[in-house]
């Protein structure tokens, strides 16, 4: 190759490797950005507690009351209720109080924890079947929601045990105290004299209805019998009651009546608060301790 070709190649090899060269020293392009990553799955629970129960119940009580019409989907919703008692130890609540758990003293000293089912099968709080059709359950049985203005699913904290009855002394009924100072009798009031505390009458306007299909199975249902579940002391002491008193949990899912509707309500007049219970599938019925949630004893009627 003569010089003057050698001369004329070298600018033009070097013109040709000078785009190579500038690509070289280019800075990298920064990487595609990454997919935005989805957004995470929110999963609702859609199972109703106390609370949520008594806040459907009321718009469903609040829409009678005012003449309107409520369409909330509620049928097919999963219920844990737990319902405290007991709070305040064993209360004078009255035996006939259907639907009611109770805490019950024994004439041994035991405890009784105590629910009876109301019967509520003949109640106009459950929808009339219509005229030649066929019963739809063969049994309803209600459950009522004690203190409904409470959220709480446990005792409220100013509830206190009621301190045990102390051994009364003799009776002075035949005694006089005498006053030193103006050495005159001061008459004293007896035992029987005090009023004994009176019967409290919960508040019923706020429930579940058990229902239980006509033909369904029958295991494990208690045919309107109470549960019961009886806590003995050891060594021939008496049990005290839990500090946190009790609670009765139903489990379940919401059913619809026989107007289609998971809640129906009642009112007397416009003076009264209404009365709503809501259709429940009873799945689970258990006795807790109130403050722990220990299970005492469960039944599944189902």
């Amino acid at each position: 190759m003569s010089i003057t070709t050698t001369r004329l190649a070298a600018p033009l090899a070097l013109a040709a490797a000078l785009p190579l060269l500038t690509w070289c020293q280019r800075p990298p392009e920064p990487a595609p950005p990454a997919d935005p990553a989805p957004p995470p799955t929110v999963v609702l629970d859609s199972t109703l507690n106390r609370a949520a129960l008594l806040a459907a119940l009321t718009e469903a009580g609040t829409a009678l009351a005012d003449g309107q019409t409520r369409d909330a989907a509620l049928t097919g919703r999963t219920v844990s209720v737990r319902l405290p008692f007991g709070c305040g130890g064993e209360a004078a609540v009255a035996s006939e109080a259907g639907g009611l758990p109770r805490l019950v003293r024994n004439a041994d000293g035991s405890l009784t924890l105590t629910v009876t089912p109301e019967d509520l099968g003949a109640s106009a709080l459950v929808p009339a079947t219509r005229e030649g059709a066929v019963d739809k359950w063969e049994a309803v049985e209600g459950f009522w929601i004690a203190r409904p203005w409470s959220g709480l699913d446990a005792c409220p904290a100013s509830a206190a045990l009621t301190a045990p009855a102390p051994e009364l002394a003799p009776s002075p009924a035949q005694t006089a105290i005498k006053t030193p100072a103006e050495g005159k009798t001061t008459e004293t009031k007896t035992v029987d004299d005090v009023a004994a505390p009176p019967i409290v009458q919960l508040e019923r306007s706020a429930g579940l209805a058990a229902v239980f299909e006509t033909g369904g199975s029958r295991l494990g249902r208690r045919q309107g019998q109470a549960y019961i579940h009886v806590i003995r002391g050891e060594k021939g002491v008496a049990p005290t009651p839990a500090p946190g008193g009790y609670a009765l949990r139903l489990e379940g899912r919401l059913t619809a009546f026989a107007d289609g509707k998971a809640v129906h309500c009642v009112q007397q007049d416009a003076e009264n608060r209404p009365v709503c219970i809501a259709a429940l599938r009873l799945d689970r019925l258990a006795f807790e301790d109130g403050a722990t949630g220990a299970l005492l004893s469960e039944w599944r009627p189902r």
